[in-house]
């Protein structure tokens, strides 16, 4: 069954059928997943009555940026979507069936992601299953289809909303989960963004310090020895340096460690076996000391315009200092945009850090050409 087929099976079903919603209420008692089907199954019914231009799939090209966080995603997002012919979402979790939770413990709160609501629902199995429906047989690729119109739906409000027919999303997950990508959107293109893995333990480590759970509106459940690391940090910043202290505890800086290691070589596994030549790879500190020309890499790659006036019109709407009020270096604890420098893991990471981060990571820092070397 293709795309095209299951749209109509639903539209036709629901048009036959007055009873089709008291139906799917009554059987999708599963509230993460009942909302997620029928925002598919609406927009690949009624979607058209509703809104009058919005339609599932209305776009030139769609692609997804994946990088781990705090690796710059978020500035490259902002930066594409300054351009006329761009829209790029915020963090859409739409895949990743297995996301039930954050790999690093800071957030404890159930996740799911958009793929998994579908899923894992047990009723919505029951409801496929119905004997009067008629859809009883595949299940697997009806789930596939669905997944996509739901993921569809949400792309499509972005091009109602901003006319833009390049469209796409940027999620940290989708670092790990290009494979799964490529099970719902074969026709995808994929942008990596890749940072030095210290530099991303420095940024998230301020990050979560930042909207600690002790502090208000913090969400993230921090130590008591990691609170205490940061009211000494920002009480006396040189002076916490000067003595060799660690912004760090081990046990954390090795989560860290692990998480971007891993993530970030099965992205690099992933992205080039199942999207060749779709799949386009830059480095953050590339794009930062180049910006021009990465950028006019990426939007050739999208299939955008790219003239000197275009790439320079983003740079200047997504740009450190616009961004944050500051001038890039100027560091602001309190601030999403801390810093927007490269390189200052120098500046934090002790002897210690340096070793441990290297026993994890060490191999992938020298694949992606990072300094590996101790030294102080």
């Amino acid at each position: 069954m293709n795309l095209e087929r299951a749209i109509d099976r639903l539209r036709d079903y629901r048009l036959q059928n007055e009873r089709f919603d008291r139906l799917v209420g009554a059987v999708l008692s599963n509230k993460l997943a009942a909302g997620a089907v029928r925002a598919s199954v609406s927009a690949a019914t009624n979607i058209s009555r509703r809104t009058g231009s919005l339609k599932p799939g209305d776009y030139e090209t769609v692609f997804f940026i994946a990088g781990e966080m705090r690796s710059g995603t978020s500035w490259l997002r902002r930066t594409l979507s300054a351009h006329p012919e761009i829209v790029c979402g915020h963090e859409g979790s739409f895949f990743g069936r297995g996301y039930d939770r954050e790999e690093i413990p800071v957030y404890t709160d159930p996740v799911s992601s958009l793929a998994r609501a579908l899923s894992n629902s047990k009723d919505f199995r029951v409801w496929h299953g119905l004997p009067w429906n008629q859809w009883s047989d595949d299940y697997d690729e009806d789930l596939d289809n669905l997944t996509r119109l739901a993921v569809d739906y949400f792309l499509a409000k972005e091009v109602s909303r901003t006319g833009k027919k390049i469209v796409g999303d940027k999620s940290p997950q989708h670092t790990e989960n290009l494979d799964e990508i490529h099970r719902y959107y074969p026709d995808a293109k994929i942008i990596h963004i890749v940072r030095d893995g210290r530099d991303v333990a420095v940024s998230a480590m301020n990050h979560w310090w930042r909207l600690a759970s002790d502090r208000e509106e913090g969400v993230f459940r921090l130590t008591l020895e990691e609170l205490r690391i940061r009211d000494d940090y920002l009480a006396d910043r040189a002076g916490f340096v000067a003595a060799g202290r660690s912004i760090f505890t081990e046990e954390r800086l090795r989560q860290l460690a692990r998480r971007w290691d891993y993530r970030v070589g099965k992205a690099r596994r992933d992205g080039p076996a199942n999207y060749g030549k779709e799949y386009l790879e830059i480095r953050y500190e590339d794009l930062l000391s180049d910006t021009p020309a990465v950028l006019e890499r990426v939007l050739r790659f999208l299939g955008a315009g790219a003239d000197e006036k275009l790439v320079g019109r983003c740079i200047r709407a997504s740009s450190f200092e616009r961004s944050s009020k500051r001038r890039q270096g100027e560091e602001d604890a309190g601030s999403f945009f801390r810093k927007g420098v490269a390189g200052d893991w120098r500046n934090t990471f002790n002897r210690r850090d340096r070793e441990i981060y290297a026993e994890i990571a060490g191999p992938r820092l020298a694949e992606l050409g990072y300094d590996t070397t101790l030294d102080l």
